[in-house]
């Protein structure tokens, strides 16, 4: 039993790093991950999208690994995006953390997040065989 990341040769091809579909067989163990923002545990909050990112992504370890998760585990990402021209950092962060197989993934760009100074939010869904 295994989890298989795969793109569908029948559609587009993908436009970035990521996977058309997942397909997680009966028996794994889910773990969704609120979305997170780029705020450090003191609460300040950088202004660079690429830091927020960073931070982001070191929220997610984390937790994934307070649940015995790991990034390889991570199987969807969704990201709410405030300004396009900020996807280069973005993508930059992600490229050295994420690797292929690509986990599925949606952009979506948003006019605002719950705070002006939140450039992006991301959440994202984790599967493992037998995890606890």
């Amino acid at each position: 039993m295994t989890i298989t990341l795969f793109d569908c040769t029948d559609v587009a091809a993908a436009f970035g790093n990521y996977s058309h579909g997942v397909v997680i067989p009966p028996g794994a163990t889910t773990l969704h991950l609120a979305g997170q923002v780029g705020v450090r545990p003191d609460g300040s909050i950088p202004d660079d999208a690429g830091e927020q990112t960073r931070i982001i992504f070191e929220n997610f370890r984390i937790i994934l690994e307070s649940r015995g998760f790991a990034f390889t585990d991570i199987v969807k990402m969704t990201y709410f995006v405030v300004a396009a021209e900020d996807l280069p950092a973005i993508r930059a962060v992600r490229d050295t953390l994420i690797a292929a197989p690509f986990p599925a993934a949606s952009l979506v760009l948003v006019k605002a997040l719950g705070r002006p100074e939140w450039k992006l939010e991301v959440e994202c869904i984790a599967a493992r065989i037998g995890a606890a």
